[in-house]
């Protein structure tokens, strides 16, 4: 399996949908010109290097994945960007930072309250957090399709069918508005989107293989381990279903449910 620490080489190119909603993301925190900002789950650092565009101040990006640190260090020297190995739940700023940048990340955590918690001492009185991320758990018909199309193949059914999400995502703008307020923020916006794009299959599957790929193969959420030959069944499978949904042009129309959350301290 493929974890995000053998894709970090790969997942500039690959993350595409991320980064789209990402930059939507910068636009709607309406950064001030001087601002401290934290990125959390920064992964290769290229959004991080375009927060820093928008502030004279100093930017920290962050992520659990040694090789994505070591990969943004790499590919973005600027010395007002530091990039350091630390997940939501051990975050120990104090009133560091003006913003706080979330994107398509929140999905991971098993404790958004401590998330949230760890980032309100994070922000200095007034400091603003946004947040990106897929939601509600029908986050993305094409993948869905995808999953269950595999499912009805004998060989993978009894495995799939014990697969346990990884992944926290509410239904509705109000639960992240109130899981939001409940952790003392006060939320000035949010919104509950439908995004798409048209992608070939093999985009498609690219983006697949960006984030959601790394879940559905994760051996933490099953209760037994996979058979022999079960990862490479299960891609093919994958990979088969997204050609059999694309349109007579070749294309398949990829919507996500995506929320977006900015909050002030």
């Amino acid at each position: 399996m493929d974890s995000f620490e053998e894709i970090a080489a790969r997942y500039r190119q690959t993350s595409l949908v991320q980064a789209s909603a990402g930059a939507k993301l910068i636009e709607l925190l309406d950064i001030p010109a001087r601002a401290n900002i934290l990125d959390v789950g920064c992964g290769t650092g290229n959004l991080t290097a375009r927060l820093a565009k928008k502030t004279a101040g100093k930017v920290t990006g962050i992520d659990p994945s040694g090789a994505m640190i070591r990969e943004a260090s790499r590919l973005f020297p600027d010395p007002r960007i530091r990039f350091l190995v630390s997940d939501s739940n051990n975050m120990t700023f104090d009133k560091a930072f003006d913003v706080i940048y979330c994107n398509s990340v929140f999905q991971w955590f098993t404790s958004p309250d401590i998330f949230l918690g760890n980032a309100g001492r994070a922000l200095r009185p007034g400091g603003r957090i946004g947040m990106q991320a897929p939601a509600c758990h029908n986050y993305c018909p094409v993948f869905l399709e995808a999953i269950e199309s595999c499912a009805r193949i004998p060989e993978m059914n009894p495995v799939i069918s014990e697969f346990r999400s990884p992944w926290f995502m509410l239904d509705t703008e109000e639960a992240y508005r109130s899981l939001f307020e409940e952790a003392g923020f006060r939320v000035i916006f949010s919104a509950l989107e439908e995004t798409h794009n048209s992608q070939t299959p093999a985009q498609v599957f690219d983006i697949f293989g960006s984030g959601a790929k790394a879940g559905y193969l994760n051996p933490a959420c099953y209760d037994a381990p996979f058979p022999e030959g079960f990862e490479s069944l299960f891609l093919d499978g994958i990979r088969q279903s997204f050609e059999s949904q694309a349109d007579a042009d070749g294309m398949i129309d990829l919507m996500f449910y995506r929320i977006y959350v900015v909050a002030e301290r």
